[in-house]
């Protein structure tokens, strides 16, 4: 299998997805690495099939994989544009990992992400969906920012402790006290454009690891903030004309836009000890929310 070289979890990682497509009865041979960031992904050339690894021992990881799992399978059912999940039983455990399998959906030669643009439609056809037949777990904002912040080796005494009170305050004095505007319900959790994809002509969200029930301005939050990484203002009421609601009008979006750039250290956090480009990121982003600037950020 094509694996990435000078990373020493690569043998662990290798291990667990020959381990786990065999339990499933898959083919691991010429699986070639997309993306090692806050999961591992794999496509399975044989098979045509994406095989996603996360680490089992995230708090809760089992339970949200289930979820999303469930949740897409349900979607699918009802024609929306989401990617699909194997009909096999998963996660998978294996080797200290926690695997699922989707169907490989993608246009060859697509390099450039589409136009937020398209998440607005996509995100008022979700919104719009009747109620999903069983229990979701309810939108937790801050845990897994405050998990990377614990679990960060690069962080100092006091940037960590900066960031547990930004967290803190937000949580309890703001994000607990808001009124919000649209309904509660099932929400994507993590809805920006890097998790659309092109497929036969259309677009797909995907990566469904934080769906959850939960006031519905979560999800258009992330395309409001992208001025942070370089969205216009042409584009961001692009998407609000899509999906009919400018959230930036409401009082409570600048405690989800606070919010939301802290959700955003997340993946650099957990690997800015092995990767220098997230490191370097880390501290760009700590020193701009701590001066309380709009100095543009660079997307991982």
């Amino acid at each position: 299998m094509t694996i990435a070289a000078g990373d020493a979890v690569i043998p662990r990682v290798a291990a667990a997805l020959d381990q786990a497509c065999r339990s499933c009865g898959l083919d691991p041979a010429g699986a070639t690495l997309l993306r090692t960031f806050a999961n591992t992904v794999y496509l399975l050339p044989v098979d045509g099939v994406v095989v996603r690894l996360a680490e089992a021992t995230t708090p809760g990881k089992y339970d949200r994989l289930v979820t999303s799992v469930r949740v897409t399978r349900w979607l699918a059912e009802h024609g929306y544009p989401t990617v699909r999940p194997l009909e096999v039983r998963q996660p998978v455990a294996a080797e200290g990992f926690l695997v699922t399998f989707w169907h490989h959906e993608s246009d060859p030669g697509e390099q450039e992400p589409p136009e937020p643009e398209c998440l607005g439609p996509m995100l008022r056809r979700l919104h719009d969906l009747p109620p999903v037949p069983f229990e979701l777990p309810v939108y937790d904002p801050f845990g897994s920012v405050r998990r990377a912040i614990e679990a960060s080796r690069v962080l100092s005494a006091a940037d960590r402790g900066w960031l547990f009170d930004r967290c803190s305050a937000l949580a309890e004095t703001y994000y607990e006290q808001l009124t919000f505007a649209l309904p509660y319900g099932l929400i994507h959790g993590d809805a920006h454009r890097g998790n659309v994809v092109r497929a036969s002509g259309r677009v797909l969200l995907c990566d469904w690891d934080s769906v959850s029930a939960g006031p519905r301005e979560i999800d258009l939050i992330p395309t409001l903030q992208g001025t942070r990484f370089g969205f216009t203002g042409a584009q961001r009421d692009a998407f609000c004309r899509a999906y009919g609601y400018d959230a930036s009008l409401w009082d409570g979006y600048p405690v989800l836009r606070d919010m939301r750039e802290m959700q955003t250290l997340t993946a650099v956090l957990r690997n800015a000890h092995r990767d220098p480009g997230a490191h370097r990121e880390l501290e760009h982003r700590l020193a701009s929310l701590r001066a309380g600037d709009d100095r543009l950020w660079h997307p991982f």
